[in-house]
């Protein structure tokens, strides 16, 4: 019997190794195309913040960012294991994204099956908006994997002895995604008429997570009380961090009409989110409410009921939030969730289709973006590298986020412009003034474009889109500027 045993959990073991090592190469595929890496933006604060908690912990933070603490800690063991270097930074964003893509993939497991399960993996792990937060180092898909983690804990505590266990660990989750972003509360408030319902989850649960919430909140403040006297400090930094929103930021990839419905276009015509919203709005069709209606399907009626709240608050705060596609995470998340819980029941043939149909829009998507927004800042630091023994000046902006890649590369040869007479000077090649072009700075193509280049086929794409595919950014020239009369 013992060896019957050892033979099938081997046998078991060994049925895993195609579909992981599928699912890893297509995970690795989408990381490629997506790839984006260090954007000189939050992942500089959190750099900033994650060093201080290096070499002079504890750190209360100075600025929104820097009280992020689940993230910066975090990203500090990286940099004290892997160096401080863009390795650390990688290992971080590729961490939780990993442990997010995990979840998920489990979470739907225990939901409908194994198959259900390696869809759910594979469709939230190629999604444009994840994978491009797990290209730089970022808080959203820690903040997500904590929501869905205490979704899930919450969803199952009523079914296991001492559930109140599982209301307090789902509360320390939640809890901890306040912490990683204040924004996180909004899901929470779905919470409210849970209450008073009395499901999916039971009242005496639901406190039990407000235990839990309570205790990672209250240490947080005490924490700032003994750090800097005052309790409440990261929420007066949250409130006050950004005094004007721009709404430019609205169009960023997104098609508005309207403000009453333009919430539900970002989700329905958005290259963050491709096909899924479609897909999952096809599933529930078909299938009406069935997912919520058998045993076991707590988890999935708290996530559906976190993510509408999470939907409509952002929705109604539209003078308080851009419409930004990270805050519809959670929404996206569900509908991964139910989108793999249909295509696990459907024959292989539709299955397959469906899922090559999504995987292969968010690879295009992705595909189209443009991977090099900072390539002002590229432009200088490759100037700099190539001319170490001179100073290289450049716009303030680029030169201010340039400073952590030169750090690493032990330069201290950047400075604003204008340049000096006879110095150097980084610009675009629109706006160079006089002088000799020591250096040209092409912009690279989407990875698309990568392709058709190679291929030989630049003249089959319209006029029209030429640019964007072929050379996102303007051209940065190196001019050395005439010498002074």
């Amino acid at each position: 019997m013992h060896g019957m045993r050892g033979s099938a959990a081997q046998e078991a073991r060994g049925g895993l190794i195609v579909p992981v090592a599928a699912l890893v190469v297509l995970l690795a595929v989408a990381l490629w195309v997506g790839w984006v890496g260090f954007i000189a933006s939050d992942d500089s604060l959190y750099a900033v913040a994650a060093e201080r908690w290096l070499v002079a912990p504890p750190f209360a933070g100075d600025n929104h960012w820097a009280t992020r603490f689940p993230l910066l800690w975090s990203f500090a063991a990286m940099l004290a294991l892997l160096g401080r270097n863009f390795v650390a930074f990688a290992a971080t964003a590729i961490l939780w994204y990993g442990v997010l893509v995990l979840l998920v993939g489990l979470f739907v497991r225990r939901l409908g099956g194994d198959r259900a399960g390696w869809i759910a993996a594979l469709l939230v792990g190629t999604m444009p908006v994840i994978v491009g937060n797990a290209t730089t180092v970022s808080v959203d898909l820690l903040e997500a994997a904590l929501l869905l983690g205490g979704a899930w804990l919450l969803g199952d505590a009523d079914g296991a002895r001492g559930g109140w266990r599982g209301g307090v660990a789902a509360g320390l989750c939640f809890g901890m995604a306040i912490i990683c972003r204040e924004t996180s509360l909004l899901a929470m408030l779905a919470f409210g008429p849970l209450f008073l319902i009395g499901k999916p989850v039971s009242r005496g649960t639901l406190i039990a997570a407000g235990v839990g919430l309570a205790i990672v909140l209250g240490g947080e403040a005490l924490f700032q009380w003994w750090q800097t006297g005052v309790p409440l400090r990261r929420y007066d930094i949250a409130f006050h961090h950004d005094s004007h929103i721009d709404r430019a930021a609205n169009m960023e990839g997104n098609f508005l009409i309207h403000p009453a419905i333009d919430p539900l276009l970002v989700l329905l015509i958005n290259d963050d989110f491709g096909l899924i919203f479609w897909i999952a709005a096809l599933a529930l069709g078909i299938t009406g409410l069935t997912f919520w209606r058998h045993p076991g399907a707590e988890p999935l009626a708290v996530l559906g009921a976190m993510a509408l709240a999470d939907f409509l608050l952002v929705a109604v705060l539209v003078n308080k939030l851009v419409l930004n596609p990270r805050y519809f995470t959670l929404p996206a998340i569900l509908a991964v969730a139910i989108a793999a819980l249909w295509l696990g029941r459907v024959g292989p043939r539709l299955r397959w289709g469906v899922i090559g149909a999504i995987v292969a829009s968010n690879l295009l998507l992705m595909s189209v973006g443009n991977a090099h927004p900072r390539w002002a800042m590229e432009s200088l630091i490759a100037a700099c590298r190539s001319h170490p023994g001179e100073i290289v000046h450049g716009d303030p902006v680029s030169v201010r986020r340039a400073s952590i890649p030169l750090r690493f590369d032990q330069l201290a040869n950047a400075a604003y412009a204008p340049a000096t007479p006879g110095g150097l000077l980084v610009t675009p090649a629109d706006e160079a003034p006089a002088g000799a072009v020591l250096a040209r700075y092409p912009s690279p193509p989407t990875r698309l474009g990568a392709l058709i280049e190679t291929i030989g086929l630049e003249s089959t794409v319209p006029a029209s889109i030429r640019r964007r595919m072929f050379a996102p950014n303007p051209t940065m020239l190196l001019i050395r500027t005439p010498p002074a009369p």
